[in-house]
């Protein structure tokens, strides 16, 4: 495992540290419906940042041994989630109230991040539950923590993102249904840009494993909205306490 920058000293107790793993799931979504929506590959600064965090997370984790690991454990701080806190919250409140039409990706629109998410949760069961897949992904995290050192560590690199993409495709793609992207017609033309939402869809499918391995449970999700909400709200005023 590669070694992160620092870990965060505040410990979170165990539906936190759940559920902030399951914000990640709707970070990679929200992510995946902003790139297709608009239809170029770069999101904005702020995008790349919350994808960056997310690719680094996902080659970190490990499909076996993540035992006694917190979330946190793989990024450097509770903001580093904020856009995933933020996309959950907003589809558990409303996941499909309509909304007017607009070329532009809305934080309030929370239908499609929410079907993608929904979607990868139940991937990640079948992804996981098959060794040759398990293989390809592990196989696949050692060969491009590898090549991050030819690239000078950016990992935005388009070489790193179609590494990332070709896994999606090799394990999650390979399963129906597959997850349906809805977005501009014309930009899925380019290669560079179907990777980036395919490396997206795989870094969701990583943070669905952590989730998992928390103890998450679909089930556990759609019944006890309250009690996630409340650890939603309770991660936000952690992550404006710290100093």
């Amino acid at each position: 495992m590669v070694e992160l920058p620092f870990q965060q000293s505040q410990a979170l107790n165990v539906r936190q540290n759940r559920a902030l793993a399951l914000a990640g799931v709707f970070q990679a979504t929200q992510l995946t419906h902003m790139t297709a929506l608009t239809g170029q590959q770069s999101i904005g600064e702020s995008g790349n940042f919350y994808f960056e965090l997310l690719i680094k997370a996902s080659l970190n984790i490990r499909p076996t041994a993540n035992n006694g690991v917190q979330t946190l454990d793989f990024f450097n701080q509770l903001a580093d989630i904020s856009l995933g806190l933020k996309t959950l919250e907003n589809c558990i409140t409303q996941p499909f109230t309509n909304m007017p039409k607009s070329r532009l990706p809305k934080m309030g629109t929370a239908k499609l991040p929410m079907s993608y998410a929904m979607s990868l949760l139940q991937l990640e069961k079948k992804v996981y539950g098959n060794p040759e897949y398990v293989a390809i992904i592990e196989k696949a995290q050692q060969k491009i923590l590898k090549q991050l050192s030819f690239f000078d560590n950016n990992y935005l690199h388009p070489s790193i993102l179609a590494n990332l993409a070709q896994t999606y495709v090799d394990t999650a793609g390979q399963i129906n249904p597959r997850i349906l992207v809805r977005g501009n017609a014309e930009a899925f033309k380019d290669t560079n840009h179907t990777n980036r939402i395919r490396a997206c869809l795989f870094t969701g499918l990583q943070m669905a494993h952590l989730w998992r391995q928390l103890g998450g449970s679909s089930w556990n999700m759609i019944f006890s909205k309250r009690k996630l909400l409340q650890d939603i709200h309770a991660l936000a005023r952690l992550q404006y306490q710290v100093i």
